[in-house]
């Protein structure tokens, strides 16, 4: 008799074992299952944010052409606006005799149409800037032309975008490595009001080589030169 008691005791704690492999089993399914749905989900967010973005800086691109149609050239653009804490008022676009003002203004009515727009989901809040003191790609693969000045493209940066999105774009377009980023060290973000600095050109190409931002008017980047270092989306308005 309690050799049979000792045999259920021990079938007892044989089928208690079993439950709780089986409860360590089912609890790493579901914590690998909800991982593996948060990773979807944030890839899933990640690329409809990056759409969103690029759509609207391919925008920027088709009004600046369209502003140009009309003769007016790139120093008279002006991409003044009632959102950003940055003034962007162009003295070369003003109200003569062509009546270039107020259609060389991207963010108005009459002149491109274009409502300013920021992105709080994709970084900090921070605002767009719009510069036209870097040369985008090396002499050897430039998005436009080298020449100091003469080359300085016009371009959109996103400031302090989240890495994660940055990369997911960068993977759309096909750029570096995938899963990592492209650094730069020293980028230019001087507000662009009508001239092209000079005194470089400063370079945004992804250095050290390999120079994966060489041939590409759209990307990712990280600028390490600031502490910390800012993750950037840059586009190419208008490549000269």
């Amino acid at each position: 008799m309690l050799m049979n008691k000792n045999n259920e005791t021990g079938n007892v704690l044989f089928f208690i074992l079993i439950a709780v492999v089986l409860l360590g089993l089912l609890t790493m399914v579901l914590s690998r299952s909800g991982s593996n749905v948060e990773q979807s989900g944030n890839f899933e967010r990640n690329s409809v944010t990056a759409g969103q973005i690029m759509r609207y800086a391919q925008s920027i691109s088709s009004a600046v052409q369209e502003i140009q149609l009309r003769n007016i050239s790139a120093n008279d653009i002006s991409f003044e606006n009632n959102q950003t804490a940055t003034d962007y008022t162009n003295a070369n676009c003003d109200d003569d005799a062509d009546r270039s003002f107020p259609s060389c203004m991207l963010f108005d009515v009459e002149g491109a149409g274009l409502t300013y727009r920021n992105f709080p989901s994709s970084n900090d809040g921070s605002d767009w800037i719009f510069t036209g003191a870097n040369n985008v790609g090396t002499a050897a693969a430039p998005v436009g032309t080298t020449g100091a000045v003469t080359g300085n493209d016009l371009i959109m940066l996103l400031p302090n975008v989240s890495n994660g999105l940055c990369i997911q774009i960068n993977r759309q377009l096909e750029i570096g490595t995938a899963g990592t980023l492209p650094t730069d060290t020293g980028i230019a973000t001087t507000a662009f009001t009508g001239t092209f600095p000079g005194g470089g050109p400063t370079i945004l190409d992804g250095d050290p080589t390999p120079f994966e931002l060489d041939d590409h008017p759209t990307g990712c980047f990280i600028d390490t030169a600031p502490d910390p270092d800012v993750t950037y989306f840059y586009h190419v308005i208008l490549a000269r």
